[in-house]
């Protein structure tokens, strides 16, 4: 089977190509703001170094957030048209991704992403949650074994417990995860867009 990932929640966007289970080709790039601009671009780099015709691929997995909103959207849209052309297209969250792996390890793996306003996306205790870095902390002291899985940015308070930068690409971690943990293609925000309007009383 001929599988593509995608992953543009973060400022690290990547694409990933696996066939029959082994991920061949990846790319990635660190510009957050032209996500939209090279998506498609850099998905045919990554089809052309797998040596995979965009026909061929056989079904697609994105992440679904928490992330930027700008990102999350897009990658749910690339999917969105993926699923048109008649393609299989599957979601993760992306900290179910960047956790992927290390549970299986003995830890209890605490992915942690910047959720901006000094605040982080993380999932504690199988519960995501939108959180300060106290709030956070107080959650870490009631884990046993805790091992913190962050991209790009860890605050130095967390540091205090052990932490690990997630190097992999997380299009790439996206096709190690199971099918039966997948989900059906969907948005996942923990908390509402910054720019939504506020309801008020009239």
């Amino acid at each position: 089977m001929k599988r593509l990932g995608v992953d543009l929640s973060l400022p690290e966007g990547s694409v990933s190509v696996e066939v029959d289970g082994e991920v061949v080709s990846s790319v990635a790039w660190r510009r957050p703001k032209l996500h939209a601009e090279v998506v498609f671009s850099q998905i045919e780099n990554a089809l052309k170094l797998a040596g995979v015709k965009r026909e061929e691929i056989e079904e697609v997995v994105v992440s679904s957030g928490p992330g930027s909103f700008t990102g999350v959207r897009l990658s749910v849209s690339v999917g969105k048209a993926f699923k048109e052309c008649g393609v299989k297209v599957l979601s993760s969250t992306t900290l179910k991704a960047l956790k992927w792996g290390y549970e299986s390890l003995g830890f209890n793996a605490v992915p942690v992403i910047p959720a901006r306003r000094g605040r982080f996306y993380s999932e504690l205790q199988e519960r995501e949650a939108d959180l300060t870095v106290e709030e956070i902390l107080k959650e870490l002291s009631q884990i046993k074994n805790p091992l913190i899985i962050y991209k790009d940015e860890l605050p130095a308070p967390l540091k205090g417990f052990p932490h690990l930068e997630e190097r992999a690409l997380l299009s790439t971690k996206l096709l190690l995860i199971p099918q039966e943990k997948l989900s059906p293609l969907t948005f996942h925000y923990v908390r509402d867009h910054d720019a939504k309007p506020q309801c008020r009383n009239l």
